[in-house]
């Protein structure tokens, strides 16, 4: 189904003018965008490192996203044909890997979260701008505890604020140094201990990072994932890499198993002025009449 409203979701209306930035102004909108970004963060913290982004990048990169004219989506709404994003938005999904502490910090006995922390900066952006979307998604891995202590309360409270959580493996096993015959050992355990803090929640959880940001190419990785079952449902519907690419939904979805190659940009490595310049971001493509119409049907 998800291939199938896909067809021609790549198309994506976009009105307007190019606003003022505070850094300068943004390329000029097409009427028709052909690419959505997948963004990416690691660690959000002041302490500099190769995977780090600081408090100020983040809410600096929200900012320009929003005045570029982008609006917040989620895994489910890739499945439902990007449906709810508005006429006058442009799709984009902000993904965090790995679960790190400066995710989702308290600063004091489970009272406060610390303001400096993604969840935080994400949550205060999002009620400042209601119409920039609703949600991002966390990429857990449990190869150390998921955000630093209070896994359960803290995983069900990212469920609770309208986000998204995804599996990114029991181990951080890079996927291209297993055969994919043994993605089941981080997929499945990963699975587990999700069940054993969210329970009934976990059904939620069907979309997962591949650690290292890649899965091979000939070896049947996306015939694997299509196949995986946990309780009677696909463990796995989406699957995302880290290549530094945007990728057109329409390419994605034109063969089936493209939906376990979602390209993504790590933000450790590119800024957003960078990439409101890309032309699979801004270029025209063909019209599509409405992004509300109904999609067709792949033969």
């Amino acid at each position: 189904m998800t291939a199938l409203l896909l067809i021609l979701a790549g198309f994506v209306p976009v009105v307007g003018n190019a606003p003022e930035l505070e850094h300068g102004t943004a390329p000029e909108f097409s009427d028709y965008a052909s690419g959505i970004p997948v963004i990416t963060y690691h660690h959000i913290t002041n302490f500099r490192s190769k995977y780090s982004a600081t408090p100020y990048k983040l809410r600096n990169d929200l900012q320009l996203l929003y005045d570029a004219g982008f609006f917040l989506i989620l895994p489910s709404d890739i499945e439902d044909g990007l449906r709810r994003v508005p006429m006058n938005r442009r799709p984009l999904m902000i993904t965090f890997d790995d679960g790190w502490e400066d995710n989702f910090r308290y600063t004091d006995n489970q009272q406060h979260i610390d303001p400096d922390c993604a969840v935080a900066i994400v949550n205060t952006f999002i009620e400042e701008h209601p119409d920039f979307g609703r949600g991002v998604v966390f990429f857990i891995s449990w190869d150390k505890v998921p955000f630093g202590n209070n896994t359960e309360e803290k995983l069900n409270a990212v469920l609770d604020m309208g986000h998204c959580i995804g599996n990114h493996s029991a181990d951080h096993l890079s996927f291209t140094r297993i055969p994919p015959s043994r993605y089941w050992e981080q997929i499945i355990p990963a699975l587990n201990s999700f069940q054993r803090r969210l329970g009934l929640r976990t059904s939620q959880i069907n979309v997962v990072a591949y650690p290292g940001g890649q899965i091979p190419h000939g070896a049947g990785a996306e015939a694997t994932l299509a196949s995986m079952e946990y309780e009677g449902r696909p463990a796995v519907r989406q699957g995302y890499l880290v290549d530094g690419s945007v990728g057109s939904f329409r390419r994605l979805y034109k063969t089936e198993g493209n939906e376990y190659r979602i390209s993504r940009i790590d933000m450790a490595l590119y800024s957003v002025p960078s990439l409101l310049g890309w032309s699979n971001i801004m270029v025209r493509s063909e019209e599509r009449p409405g992004l509300h119409d109904d999609l067709p049907w792949r033969p």
